[in-house]
């Protein structure tokens, strides 16, 4: 069961969602929530002109400044009626920050679409670099998803490690789901998967998940365009993945299912690497 949580903040009234979903899934699971906010270092585009330089980055630190501010409001407005919150602020590297604090969380929340400062630095959303390092679950929310309650669960497995430290981080969540459905999305040369799903199926029901499983081939690098149209066809409220099972060059050259589900996902996804 989840006793932790942490939750970063955005300093943006119109992203309060991802604050919203988070004290609600602490009030269903009686989890103490973390609230946190990193203000990234003041910065400019290289495509100003020296002599603006100093008035833009005036401009860029009373504006992260504000938002700091605006954070720590949104999280007090949302844990109003929680019995167990606090809140943290830091200053630097926003993934930075979120890892060091991940350290003492069962499970991080993220907002899907939040990027540092300046892109052409920082090129991937903040969320990936936090899966990836932080060595706790992440749960990532697109924007407009407020609520905890997930009755119809997806679970993307190739038994891979990743895969099976997702299943089993994810745990708290598959019990309180109504339906769990497990895609396994493999090469068609497998021909251990059905022994192998089928003993997950049954490990889960011995958790009390209530799990259906399907299996759907995949050749060469077209894994991740399958998982999507399964996630797509299934009307499914949480997906619950491994991250980054292949090499990194190879996902993002490639574009495997990791930098998907962060990128283009329009529901949340529990993500363990």
């Amino acid at each position: 069961m989840f006793r932790d949580l942490l939750v970063h903040v955005e300093g943006n009234e119109a992203r309060r969602d991802c604050a919203r979903l988070a004290t609600d899934l602490a009030r269903r699971t009686d989890a103490r929530l973390t609230g946190l906010h990193i203000r990234p270092p003041a910065a400019v585009s290289p495509h100003y002109k020296p002599s603006q330089v100093e008035a833009a980055l005036a401009r860029s630190a009373a504006r992260l400044a504000a938002n700091a501010r605006v954070a720590k409001r949104i999280f007090e407005d949302e844990v109003r009626a929680l019995s167990d919150a606090r809140w943290f602020e830091g200053e630097g590297d926003v993934a930075d920050g979120i890892v060091l604090r991940a350290r003492f969380a069962d499970l991080v929340i993220l907002e899907h679409d939040e990027w540092q400062d300046p892109l052409e630095v920082h090129v991937l959303p903040v969320a990936h670099t936090v899966v990836l390092r932080c060595g706790r679950p992440v749960l990532v929310v697109p924007v407009g998803v407020a609520s905890s309650v997930f009755p119809k669960v997806a679970v993307a497995w190739d038994g891979s490690r990743e895969a099976v430290r997702a299943v089993h981080d994810a745990l708290p969540l598959l019990k309180m789901a109504q339906t769990v459905h497990l895609v396994a999305v493999i090469e068609p040369s497998d021909t251990t998967i059905d022994a192998d799903v089928n003993d997950l199926v049954a490990h889960l029901t011995h958790h009390g998940v209530s799990i259906e499983a399907k299996v759907e081939c995949a050749q060469n690098y077209d894994e991740h365009r399958a998982l999507q149209r399964n996630i797509d066809e299934g009307s499914y409220d949480l997906v619950v993945m491994g991250g980054y099972s292949h090499p990194r060059w190879m996902e993002f050259i490639f574009g495997g299912s990791t930098i998907m589900a962060l990128l283009s996902s329009n529901i949340p996804v529990f993500i363990s690497h």
